[in-house]
């Protein structure tokens, strides 16, 4: 890997980015057990809008503020500094839905700008990736000779993947900003009984706005599958907060 490649900035949960390079990370190997720590104290993890159909059973999914952090999130906690879907060991609920996010790391691909090609990169940081000699049973990513081997293949087609839904994303959310549907919102829960707490932060599509948009636009969201993604969302909310205020009861006494 070239050198002259810009290093992207570091998304969010990474700690920092380092080109893979076979010269360099020959003998590296992946360890087989993922964990999530790095999210434990997230309430919040970006999703794709490829993820919203088995998201929506676990988590409202909302949209960050506007600007560069205004993608689809899963709402994961109700306060700050605890992720109810990571427990101690680092490992996710059970049955509950682990975004795609979460299940990339410690890999980043960034296209370049031409969007014909694209650099890969890993947080140096992760505890899943790591010398053979240090893991016996860690999955090599090259072989003998230096090219990509079935694990490191499947890895970067993931992560092609997550990039696919990212721009598929991007367009929806571009969609939403041009007809304003966004609205900022806030949650009101009863962690405790008489102790109301309000979660914001965050933006919702406006239904009475949509559901005015013109028939044009509305048949034409139809045929992109974007109409089946506000449905989603706006189910996931109704349906999603109990669910967390369920979970933080369980785990604080």
């Amino acid at each position: 890997m070239s050198p002259a490649i810009a290093q992207p900035a570091v998304p969010m949960f990474y700690r920092g980015l380092t080109a893979l390079d076979p010269a360099l990370h020959l003998g590296w190997g992946l360890r087989g057990q993922a964990h999530f720590s790095i999210a434990a104290a997230a309430n919040a993890v970006p999703l794709g809008v490829g993820e919203f159909w088995h998201a929506s059973a676990h988590y409202p999914i909302v949209f960050g503020p506007a600007g560069a952090s205004g993608f689809p999130i899963a709402i994961t906690a109700l306060v700050e500094g605890r992720n109810l879907f990571v427990d101690a060991a680092g490992q996710w609920l059970a049955g509950s839905y682990v975004p795609a996010w979460l299940r990339r790391y410690p890999f980043w691909m960034q296209p370049d700008p031409d969007g014909q090609n694209a650099s890969f990169w890993f947080d140096p940081h992760a505890q899943q990736l790591v010398p053979l000699h240090e893991d016996a049973d860690a999955r090599p990513l090259f072989d003998y000779q230096g090219n990509p081997n079935q694990t490191l293949a499947q890895i970067v087609q993931f992560c092609q993947q997550c990039q696919n839904d990212a721009n598929h994303s991007y367009a929806f959310m571009q969609a939403l900003e041009h007809h304003r549907l966004l609205v900022d919102r806030q949650a009101t829960v009863e962690l405790l009984p008489g102790k109301p707490y309000t979660l914001g932060g965050f933006r919702m599509v406006d239904m009475d706005a949509y559901h005015r948009l013109p028939d044009a636009v509305l048949a034409s969201w139809v045929r992109k599958g974007w109409a089946s993604l506000v449905a989603l969302h706006h189910i996931s909310v109704q349906q999603n907060w109990e669910r967390l205020l369920v979970l933080h009861r369980s785990q604080n006494g």
